[in-house]
């Protein structure tokens, strides 16, 4: 590659990474965290999370005849799904839609005593923190949001192979090198050493990223130009599962062939686990029972089974595996979420998912050394630059400690819905309004950093403190909660201990207002 090329690359990727910094950030924070949703929510629910399983769990006939008590009105074509209790989460839930004479919809999430089958005052949406953080890294809760994230991840696909192409010619010798001396060369040398490092993890989940939050378009885009516009055409030629299609009779029957069915599940696919039931049509003569099966430890983990529900027997069953494009799907879903490696794997996943965000902090930071004596560079563009990447790191660090802090503390009436977004971007937001207050002398700019880092170990330490103190005062959360939530509060602990130690170690060297100043004397001259 020659000069004019290779330097028209490297500032195609400085810029592009530069534009993308502030939505990958978030992506990549918010993904490494979706991680340990299961967690996350197990330690949301501490305080109000039913008792453990005990004595005989009441059959699933006896949570759709409480439904059914109701009235929904749930249209065939509708599924009813159904998790079913386990030691971790010893309750049903249960959620469905439910339509209108005039067409309008509307969604329930419905709870159920696994002992007694009576509907619990839990409200899934309580516990909303795991979910926020999964949806900001999907579509940062935003209107077209989904598609906007799928334009980031396909720049970031274009900036992973326009950095393979820079480092090509130096991988092998300039591998290890990394130079402490000046910070320009320690942030290239960082940059270079973690993304040669992570490259298998970042093609990956830029590829997959695309696939996700694009595959609407793409899928559009095919199914009119080969298919016509026939959208299941296109997903029935493809092999992917294909929903049941109910008529309903107007005959009703009994609900108790579920159980029986789930009984059949559970004896013909032994190494199998029921991740959920859906139903089509339930309670009608014509109805189907779709049962939704995974195996542990698989890159095509799901296998699907289809009853009747009026005499339990089989319909079909489905398994990606047999159909390649379906399979390839599958397998790349299974790459970017790690569940077949276990918490192994999605530990690496969260290790990995942090290095890439250095990556998008030492490159904004390599930028603005490159610029920072240019006598020519806008000081209010550097500025701006610098309050950003101060918001990305540190002020990322602040909002998710404050939704942390807002999901513990806030009041069960307040809808955690609107409540937690708002802390997160009004936390990211004040960060960047004192940030910018700050950015015009560098050493304003660190002494900011600094007070962010001590504001976010603060907020780090608050919940784990307050377990501690209701622990200590005599209260004891639920065997099957114990261990997620030392977990996260042992990980909200150490982020504390991190933001703390780096807080100190800049406040130590900050350099003095004498030394500063000699510093930009000698850069005008």
């Amino acid at each position: 590659m020659n000069k004019s090329t290779l330097k028209n690359l490297t500032h195609a990727h400085a810029w592009l990474g530069l534009i993308i910094s502030g939505v990958l950030m978030i992506v990549f924070v918010c993904g490494s965290l979706s991680f340990f949703r299961y967690n996350i929510v197990q330690w949301d629910s501490q305080y109000h999370a039913p008792a453990p399983l005990a004595g005989e769990v009441a059959p699933i006939a006896t949570i759709l005849d409480n439904i059914s008590a109701h009235n929904y009105t749930i249209p065939a074509h509708h599924n009813l799904l159904i998790s079913l209790p386990t030691e971790e989460k010893p309750y049903y839930y249960t959620a469905f839609e439910t339509e209108t004479d005039d067409g309008h919809h509307q969604d329930y999430q419905l709870n159920f005593d696994a002992n007694t089958g009576e509907q619990l005052p839990i409200n899934t949406e309580q516990f909303y923190l795991s979910d926020m953080l999964y949806m900001l890294h999907i579509s940062l809760l935003l209107p077209y949001g989904t598609e906007i994230v799928g334009v980031i991840t396909l720049l970031f696909f274009v900036m992973v192979l326009s950095g393979i192409c820079m480092v090509l010619k130096k991988l092998v010798s300039h591998f290890y090198q990394y130079r402490l001396k000046r910070n320009k060369d320690t942030y290239l040398d960082g940059h270079t050493l973690i993304g040669i490092s992570s490259l298998p993890f970042t093609f990956i989940f830029a590829l997959t990223g695309v696939m996700f939050n694009l595959s609407i378009l793409l899928q559009a885009g095919f199914g009119f130009a080969v298919f016509k516009g026939d959208i299941p055409a296109l997903i029935k030629t493809a092999g992917f599962f294909d929903l049941p299609h109910v008529e309903e009779s107007g005959n009703s029957i009994s609900n108790n062939s579920i159980d029986v069915i789930v009984k059949k599940v559970r004896a013909d696919y032994p190494e199998h686990k029921i991740v959920a039931v859906n139903l089509y049509g339930a309670g009608d003569e014509n109805g189907v029972a779709e049962i939704r099966l995974q195996k542990h430890h698989d890159l095509i983990p799901t296998t699907h089974v289809t009853y009747a529900l009026k005499d339990a027997t089989k319909l079909a069953d489905y398994n990606a595996i047999e159909a390649p494009t379906a399979a390839t799907y599958t397998t790349l879903s299974s790459l970017h979420f790690g569940e077949f490696g276990g918490i192994t794997l999605k530990f690496v996943y969260f290790i990995l998912g942090l290095g890439c965000c250095y990556l998008i902090l030492s490159g904004n930071l390599i930028w603005l050394e490159k610029r920072e004596n240019n006598r020519q560079q806008s000081k209010r563009g550097l500025a701006f630059v610098k309050a950003m990447t101060l918001a990305l790191s540190t002020g990322t660090l602040i909002a998710v400690a404050c939704s942390f802090v807002g999901t513990r503390f806030a009041p069960l009436s307040w809808p955690r819905t609107e409540l937690l977004p708002t802390l997160f971007f009004c936390a990211i937001g004040i960060s960047l309004i004192h940030a910018l207050f700050n950015s015009i002398k560098r050493q304003a700019i660190r002494r900011a950093m600094v007070q962010q880092l001590v504001c976010a170990a603060i907020l780090f330490a608050i919940c784990p403190l307050y377990d501690l103190i209701q622990v200590v005062s005599g209260y004891t959360p639920h065997a099957y909660l114990q261990l997620d939530v030392f977990l996260v509060n042992a990980a909200l602990l150490l982020t504390a201990l991190f933001c703390f130690s780096l807080g100190k170690y800049q406040h130590a060297t900050r350099p003095s207002t004498t030394e500063e100043s000699l510093t930009m004397s000698r850069s005008v001259s």
